[in-house]
């Protein structure tokens, strides 16, 4: 009864977000020194674009901020910052839960500079198992999902392109639902290499911080307009 549910309710959300069905799994691969992040973007059953998103070859840091990701059956997060420029990306998720994987986390950022970077988890479970803030790359964990079967979390994923960019991906999960592989990227980033030195975008808890810092408390503006996501529903780095 329960995945017949979540199968129901995975179709109804779908036909919403069909304008945004072709989500980027991971920031975009930059080439010339450019760089680019997202917070968070999911494709499968759910679909949510990345959001918010900037891919930028300034000298300057480029930055766009969403107070809070809007509705959807599957992840929630509070204040979402991105911010490229040449050589650059950085990106942050504050308050973020995925309640039918028991996975959550105070902060989650990534930061990319000159074809090298790190990710890095404050306060973050799985299954009530603590994660470690600064996981091995390309840690995987495996969880058993009732009626659901399998779930892969990748940590700390990194991805280096034949032009010598970076992609780090914070957090990244994959599981099969309704049939069908979906997939939730979280706090990615991507840079090559270039020489200017970073500026330095502030805080991840608040819209336009630097994803590297620790989260602050909701931004005093009002929220970015953000896309209208679409549905579904461990080898472990854990610590204790």
């Amino acid at each position: 009864m329960r995945l017949q549910a979540l199968t129901k309710c995975v179709a109804t959300v779908g036909a919403l977000a069909l304008p945004f069905a072709a989500a980027v799994p991971a920031a975009s691969a930059t080439s010339d020194g450019a760089g680019s992040a997202f917070a968070i973007s999911a494709s499968g059953p759910v679909a949510i674009p990345p959001t918010p998103a900037v891919t930028s070859t300034a000298q300057k840091p480029e930055r766009k901020s969403v107070a809070e990701l809007p509705a959807n059956p599957l992840v929630q997060a509070g204040v979402l910052n991105a911010a490229a420029w040449s050589g650059h990306g950085r990106a942050s998720v504050a308050d973020l839960k995925v309640a039918k994987l028991g996975l959550s986390a105070s902060a989650v950022t990534a930061k990319c500079e000159n074809g090298n970077g790190v990710s890095n988890l404050v306060k973050a479970s799985l299954n009530g198992k603590k994660l470690k803030a600064a996981a091995t790359p390309n840690s995987t964990v495996k969880v058993d999902l009732p009626s659901l079967g399998n779930a892969t979390v990748t940590l700390n994923k990194h991805v280096r392109d034949k032009d010598g960019s970076l992609t780090i991906t914070a957090i990244e999960v994959s599981l099969v639902l309704a049939g069908k592989t979906q997939t939730v990227s979280i706090a990615s980033v991507t840079c090559g290499k270039d020489g200017a030195k970073p500026g330095e975008p502030s805080d991840p808890g608040k819209p336009g911080g630097d994803p590297s810092a620790s989260p602050a408390p909701a931004p005093s503006g009002p929220p970015s307009a953000a896309p209208v996501p679409t549905p579904v529903t461990g080898d472990l780095p854990v610590t204790g």
